[in-house]
């Protein structure tokens, strides 16, 4: 009698360990910005910045002057999913594409649990829920975050506390005139250091 149990157990508790190994640690989210802009873009530059040859990497690549006009070729954006899970209060839909012209659905039901990656926009968070990314998750409308008051919630934060940023780690890939390509890291350098340019 005590073996099936005993038995049962240890399945149990491995496959709720395989289910928590999952969720990644560290996720990389490639061109996609924070926020809402877009990732092709013209910057002009206010402070002189350093290139480097790669994310995370010690080896410059080259330098930008104040004044500079550079275009913003790609980016990258890491995150730790697994300190930012959201358990889901009711039935919920989520985008599984960024861009559809044929919206496409995952329905979330109470009780499952999801972790988001980073801030989309318009008061919307990317996730990770089964190995599938969800788009335009309503962040506003998830309790527990320090800066979130919703009225009728979805889901509600479970994981680390935190601010709406998730703590990300954010770099883009500058391209200059004479083509020089490098990576800047943002949080190095004042604000407003890397200024759209519309002309």
């Amino acid at each position: 009698m005590k073996i099936p149990f005993l038995l049962m157990a240890f399945l149990f508790s491995t496959a709720a360990y395989a289910l928590a190994a999952e969720i990644p640690a560290n996720y990389t989210v490639w061109d996609r910005m924070p926020a809402e802009a877009a990732v092709d873009a013209k910057l002009k530059i206010q402070n002189t910045v350093t290139l480097y040859t790669a994310p995370n990497s010690g080896k410059v690549s080259g330098a930008i002057s104040p004044g500079e006009i550079v275009n913003r070729i790609s980016c990258v954006v890491y995150t730790h999913p697994n300190r930012h899970a959201v358990k889901v209060l009711k039935a919920t839909k989520a985008y599984k594409y960024q861009h559809s012209s044929n919206p496409q659905f995952i329905t979330l039901y109470p009780g499952t649990i999801i972790h988001l990656l980073q801030y989309t926009g318009e008061g919307t968070y990317l996730g990770l829920w089964n190995g599938q990314l969800l788009w335009w998750l309503e962040g506003y409308n998830i309790s527990g975050f320090t800066n979130a008051k919703p009225n009728a919630p979805w889901g509600a934060y479970i994981g680390e506390a935190t601010t709406a940023d998730l703590g990300i780690d954010f770099w883009m890939c500058l391209r200059k005139a004479d083509g020089t390509v490098g990576w800047a890291h943002p949080k190095d350098y004042p604000k407003g250091t890397f200024n759209s340019y519309w002309k």
